[in-house]
Formats: structure tokens, C-alpha cells, sequence
């Protein structure tokens, strides 16, 4: 019997959510890290779960609270990383428009212009494990902070192992220590999705990853026993 077309596994966010469910690994609630607005694809597959939703930037808060009025959630806004400390957040805009598109945590104040730069304010900064966070064993963890995503898995501590999934952001030059992190502490790579490419060589990519006692061969069939019917190259 052939699989259903909507099950074939495809690069994208919202695909690899879809066969998360079809395999019925265990996640229990929704740990998001950096959510900005929304993660609609992560709204629309489990809109019955608790979503706990780490965002920093103030300015999203009236979206977050219009997207998330009908899904269980609790928001946290702050930034977290690997310590607990004070820091500042600098609001910029990519297109220089003086519209919001990203942040980044940095140590000293950088000058607004309204612009590039729309606000830097103090900010506090914690590890996920100092702040008492009442998540369950196998939360679904997203993780996309635009640069320390790394320090943000360390700051969970032993609160890692807690997750059934990881999905983080990468790019071609941090992949490497957040996939071997990742490795170390538990988890295996399941797929690479959501790649962005920047002119003609891929830039950018969400890795995730699967808590490693829970990879069976129905979620990493043995190549060893060849299926034909298993192998299925990706074709836009």
C-alpha cells in the first residue's frame, strides 16, 4: 500500500510535523523558543497543546496574544541562554524601514536610529532550567533566536533530555556545533528542512532531531534490509 501523498516527506516545517503525528512519538506540550508573532505551523498542528512561548521583543506581544487567544499557552517574555545575566536587546530592521524583522541579545548599547536599529533596551537574560518552568517529559522544543540558538540548548541543562523533538535553526556556518551538541547530549538528526539559499549555495536550514531512545525502525527503518519501496529521492 502506498503511503498517503500528504506523508511523503518533504522538506518543510509543516510536513515533518505531519509525520511526527503519523508516527505517534510522544509530545506532550510545546516549548517555544523565539516564536516572534506566531508559529503557525506549530499552531496548526497542535492547537490542543500547551504552547510555552519565550519572546523578548515587546512589540509582538499584541500579535502573540491575538494568534494564541484559542490555544492553551503561557508566555514568558524574556531571552534565554546559557546564564543568567543582564544584556541588551537590539530590535533591528533587515530592510531598513523601520519595521521589526529581527533581534539580537548583545552586551553593550547599540545607538537608535528608527531605522536599521529601532530600540535597544536592558534585558534580562536566563538559563531555561533557573526559571521553574512547569514543562512535561516530551515537550516538542523550536528554537530560532537569530544566533545564540546554541547557547539557548545549553542553558536548558539536563532539561534537554526532557524533549522528545528538537527543531533549531542553523546555517551553513553553525550547523555543525549545534548538530554535534545535539548528538552528544541524546538526540539524532530526522531531517533537514526549511532550506533558504542565498544566490546559487544553501544558507540557512531548520535541523531536527529525535530523543534517541525513541528512534524505532518504523521512525529509522535499517538500510541494512533494503526496501525498495522506502527509498524516496526529494523532487521539488
Amino acid at each position: 500500500m502506498n503511503q498517503p501523498a500528504a506523508l511523503i516527506p518533504a522538506p518543510s516545517k509543516r510536513n515533518l510535523l505531519q509525520r511526527l503525528k503519523a508516527l505517534e512519538l510522544p509530545i506532550s506540550e510545546i516549548v517555544d523558543v523565539g516564536v516572534r508573532e506566531k508559529t503557525g505551523e506549530l499552531l496548526e498542528a497542535f492547537p490542543e497543546h500547551l504552547h510555552h512561548l519565550f519572546e523578548p521583543v515587546s512589540a509582538f506581544f499584541p500579535d502573540l496574544k491575538r494568534n494564541y487567544a484559542k490555544v492553551p499557552h503561557v508566555l514568558y517574555p524574556m531571552a534565554l541562554s546559557d546564564r543568567n545575566e543582564t544584556k541588551y536587546l537590539s530590535v533591528t530592521s533587515l530592510l531598513r524601514n523601520g519595521v521589526a524583522t529581527h533581534s539580537r541579545i548583545v552586551d553593550q548599547s547599540t545607538k537608535v536610529d528608527g531605522l536599521e536599529v529601532i530600540s535597544c533596551e536592558q534585558l534580562q537574560v536566563r538559563r531555561f532550567d533557573s526559571i521553574g518552568a512547569a514543562t512535561q517529559t516530551d515537550f516538542l522544543l523550536k528554537v530560532d533566536v537569530d544566533g545564540p540558538d546554541l547557547e539557548v540548548l545549553k542553558g536548558f541543562g539536563a532539561k534537554l533530555s526532557m524533549a522528545s523533538v528538537v527543531v533549531i535553526e542553523a546555517t551553513v556556518w553553525n550547523w555543525l556545533q549545534r548538530a554535534a551538541y545535539l548528538e552528544k547530549n541524546g538526540f539524532q538528526l530526522l531531517d533537514v528542512i526549511d532550506l533558504v539559499y542565498y544566490g546559487d549555495a544553501v544558507y540557512q536550514f531548520d535541523l531536527a532531531f529525535i530523543r534517541r531512545n525513541l528512534v524505532t525502525n518504523r521512525v529509522n527503518p535499517p538500510i541494512s534490509l533494503f526496501e525498495g519501496r522506502l527509498w524516496k529521492p526529494f523532487r521539488p
